[in-house]
């Protein structure tokens, strides 16, 4: 995929630690490490407008950071590829090419991609926020945003994007930014208020699949991870043939019925090996727990999804460099 923002250059580095310096006067004082034996070489272009900021990171290793710079802006993360988690004042969330993040306003926050990660980071100050989020929405930690919401905001911030690019590579674009841009910084806004609302009130089904809702199938997936589940079980209980429930998944989520229950039992087995309540549960039990049948076959799909093997999670290398 082609950079985004490349006219708006803030850091092209293969360094972490001189990364870390050309970053300090934006992101304050933070620790963080590279993750995985990968060359490490990140981009983080960015643009600042009048009421937000658009962000474009590409980075060929994983990266764990944190922070306790206190932030009074939103802070959307919607990665284009790869897997993305954050900790925000202790909560836990998940952002991937299915899902985005909004962050609220934070404290303290724990940061980390896989390899080969490209995200969007739209910061969004909290005047403009407030304007479309009624009150009664405001104060938590964070927000995930699902199906037509995150991919109409995809959408928006590429295109955001690019006509950012072409405004700076034309005869007028050393001029000041005209109107429009406003505009869509209000346009951004609104849509994630909404994706909010949905979020934070429940009501938000994602659409249907001949007429079962789709988190109703997603919840089926979910509760039977751990059996032989085939794609053609799941469209039976959906009352619908296979080739429509592929096209409906597809359709909401970019990906077939099992692309999803491989991704939903990948993220379950990192759910049990982080929480490690059972301080004697092994890789092979999780392996079993999620429904694989062979092991190579687990810590090798887990690797490319998370960056780390099995193992690595179960039992983490403690301590950042600051």
């Amino acid at each position: 995929m082609k950079f985004l923002l490349k006219s708006y250059p803030f850091v092209d580095s293969k360094d972490i630690y001189n990364a870390r310096k050309k970053q300090f006067s934006v992101w304050g004082p933070y620790k963080s490490r590279v993750i995985g034996k990968k060359k490490y070489h990140l981009v983080h272009n960015r643009a600042n407008l009048r009421q937000s900021s658009l962000g474009y990171l590409t980075c060929t290793s994983g990266i764990h950071a944190e922070s306790r710079i206190p932030q009074e802006r939103y802070w959307l993360i919607l990665p284009l590829k790869g897997h993305v988690e954050v900790e925000i004042n202790g909560q836990a969330f998940t952002a991937d090419t299915t899902r985005a993040v909004l962050q609220a306003p934070w404290e303290d926050l724990k940061f980390r991609s896989t390899p080969t990660t490209q995200t969007f980071f739209y910061g969004i100050d909290m005047a403009l926020m407030h304007k479309s989020l009624p009150e009664g929405f405001r104060g938590r930690c964070g927000y995930t945003l699902e199906g037509p919401y995150r991919n109409v905001l995809k959408q928006t911030l590429v295109g955001f994007a690019e006509s950012l690019d072409d405004w700076a590579t034309g005869a007028v674009g050393m001029k000041r930014l005209p109107s429009f841009f406003n505009h869509l910084e209000s346009t951004v806004s609104a849509c994630l208020a909404d994706g909010i609302r949905e979020w934070a009130t429940g009501g938000y089904e994602g659409g249907r699949i001949g007429n079962m809702p789709i988190m109703t199938i997603r919840t089926f997936i979910s509760d039977n991870l751990a059996s032989e589940l085939t794609v053609g079980e799941i469209a039976a209980v959906a009352g619908v043939s296979i080739r429509t429930l592929q096209k409906g998944f597809v359709d909401h989520y970019f990906m077939s019925p099992k692309q999803m229950l491989k991704t939903m039992r990948l993220d379950k087995a990192r759910e049990l090996l982080k929480a490690r309540k059972d301080k004697s549960r092994s890789v092979s039990e999780v392996c079993k727990a999620v429904g694989y049948g062979h092991a190579g076959r687990f810590s090798r799909e887990y690797a490319e999804r998370f960056g780390e093997s099995p193992s690595e999670t179960l039992r983490p290398v403690k301590g950042l460099a600051g």
